[in-house]
């Protein structure tokens, strides 16, 4: 169902009508859908009564009616199913398709991949990509299906990132698009750096990693999430596009502003950087504003700081760094400020790494920066607690030593080693700074912080605006039986 087609639609329809109410988990908030529930995947709307895809880790968008309720939960006027790209392979490390650089992680779902793995792909391969795209015009993926027959009917959306008026060309990042003879809808009186846009475009034969995109059917400018009404709550995911303040951040078409009634998840809002990936709870506003009630990350933040040697470097496209034990690898949404995952290090230095730990254990870096010279009393461990033992809790595999050292709670002011450690659980978000030895991999005395102490999932209140991932899908009994 990832092309849809006639004949794809006709297999929709002899697969049977939908009898009954089917609810959508989308990032753990549950919408539901019924005959009047208009269905469309990307720019396709499905026939009335057609199964729904089942396509776990697929973007989503629900609108639902202000006061449609059907058992408690909203009924939607309108789901869109969408990917976000759609098209040849043009490299493979890093993985790009038509150009933009693909980032895979533990919660990336995936479908038809020749013997069920990433790294059996190659150049000229198809894939339909779902996911998040970033301002640096990466995606991160959250759902790829592989085409077992080429695609007719390419896609490429994202961030304008040049436009050369003069060639007749634009930029989405490395891929290169060709304006003429285009006709370009809902971009005002021309296409201007920064506008998203959807593009619709005709396969091109031995397209390859440095051809131009000059085949394009249709160009739209759109709003990367859907508008909401002012007052209504909506549930949004995606991913930081800039910090505008210390309580404010771009994100799509809004500026997300928090305050400190606003509750945080597996991170705090020193982790709110271009590239985090977000799930956001709020009211919308007027003028594209959006007030945020609740902020999770979609997985947990970590920091570390440490000296590292040139050795501990391996740069490229799959690159990773080695600190204090933990190799972070390079992910498509790296802010490498002191290219230090493109060039190496010449000589040993203090590297900061920040990024997050997805659900397979493995570190993510999502920005990189030197610290100047290598200094081992200067180190800084944070994430996740993993287990406790009396002063010692451990985190990223670091063993932090709290004796000696002095306490914080998460506003920042002073605690004593009893609040710490009886509000401390697996799970908990916890920050060490001090001495590092790499002898026996401890970090001990400085400042331990509580930075957030470990919550049950938030409770999902219906929303009026739904953007997410897709969860689960099961069918429902229309008076409400389970």
């Amino acid at each position: 169902m990832n092309r849809l087609n006639a004949a794809s639609l006709l297999l929709l329809l002899l697969l049977g009508q939908v009898a009954a109410d089917e609810v959508l988990i989308i990032d753990g908030r549950t919408v539901r859908v019924d005959a009047t529930t208009q269905i469309r995947i990307d720019d396709q709307v499905l026939p009335p009564g057609s199964p729904l895809p089942t396509k776990f880790g697929m973007r989503v968008e629900a609108l639902t009616g202000q006061n449609a309720l059907r058992g408690g939960d909203p009924i939607a006027q309108t789901v869109v199913f969408s990917y976000a790209m759609r098209g040849p392979i043009t490299s493979i490390a890093p993985l790009r398709v038509l150009g933009q650089e693909v980032g895979l992680n533990a919660s990336t779902e995936s479908e038809g991949l020749p013997g069920g793995s990433f790294d059996n792909l190659v150049v000229g391969n198809h894939l339909d990509v779902s996911g998040y795209i970033d301002t640096n015009s990466s995606l991160l993926a959250t759902f790829v299906e592989y085409a077992p027959e080429p695609i007719a009917r390419w896609l490429l959306s994202g961030p304008v990132t040049a436009v050369d008026a003069g060639a007749q060309t634009a930029d989405l990042g490395p891929q290169r698009i060709s304006l003429a003879g285009v006709a370009m809808d809902n971009c005002g009186a021309s296409l201007t750096v920064g506008a998203f846009v959807d593009i619709r475009a005709n396969a091109i034969t031995g397209f390859g990693a440095n051809s131009v995109l000059n085949s394009i059917t249709s160009l739209t400018c759109v709003a990367p999430m859907p508008l909401g009404t002012p007052g209504a709550l909506g549930g949004l995911h995606g991913l930081v596009d800039e910090v505008l303040s210390p309580n404010s951040f771009r994100f799509g078409p809004y500026v997300v502003t928090w305050d400190a009634a606003t509750e945080f998840r597996f991170g705090v809002a020193d982790d709110l950087e271009p590239g985090a990936d977000l799930e956001i709870d709020g009211v919308f506003g007027a003028d594209l504003a959006f007030v945020a009630q609740g902020i999770q990350f979609n997985v947990p933040t970590i920091r570390l700081e440490g000296p590292v040697a040139p050795a501990n470097v391996v740069t490229g496209p799959e690159g990773s760094v080695t600190v204090m034990g933990n190799t972070v690898h390079r992910i498509a949404q790296l802010r490498d400020e002191d290219d230090v995952y493109a060039d190496g290090l010449a000589t040993p230095r203090q590297v900061e790494v920040r990024g997050y730990l997805d659900r397979g254990n493995i570190r993510f870096a999502t920005r990189a920066r030197t610290r100047g010279a290598p200094d081992l009393t200067s180190s800084r461990v944070g994430g996740p607690v993993q287990s406790i033992t009396g002063p010692v809790v451990t985190v990223l595999g670091v063993s932090l030593d709290t004796t000696g050292a002095t306490f914080e709670g998460a506003a920042g002011e002073p605690i004593t080693a009893q609040d710490f450690f009886a509000a401390v659980t697996p799970g908990a978000m916890v920050e060490q700074t001090g001495t590092y030895d790499p002898q026996t991999h401890r970090l001990s005395g400085g400042v331990m912080a509580l930075i957030l102490a470990a919550a049950a999932p938030p409770a999902r209140a219906s929303v009026a605006v739904a953007v997410g991932t897709l969860g689960d899908l099961n069918a429902l009994f229309a008076d409400g039986f389970e």
